[in-house]
């Protein structure tokens, strides 16, 4: 299953509860206000060994930088949906 976190982890439950539900196979996406836990030291213990994609056009957006995870673009993200099928989606 692929997930989709788009709200920032300090005003939202949603990547708490994707860490919490999720099975080994599943990969995460965090695009939006989420790409802030791939730069925020106690979401990146978190993350660590997780598969975890990081939409770098909302990391530039935000000016931050990724401390977890692999970077990936809109034509990546359409990709990896093709090839995983529908994502589940975290957030408003």
């Amino acid at each position: 299953m692929l997930h989709l976190i788009m709200n920032s982890p300090f005003q939202s439950q949603a990547l708490a509860q994707v860490l919490a539900y999720r099975q080994p196979e599943d990969e995460l996406v965090l695009m939006q206000d989420a790409v802030i836990a791939a730069s925020a030291p106690h979401w990146c213990e978190q993350l660590a060994g997780i598969p975890l994609y990081v939409m770098l056009e909302d990391l530039q957006a935000r000016g931050l930088s990724r401390r977890v995870g692999t970077e990936i673009d809109m034509a990546g993200l359409v990709a990896l949906i093709a090839q995983k099928g529908s994502p589940l989606t975290w957030g408003e």
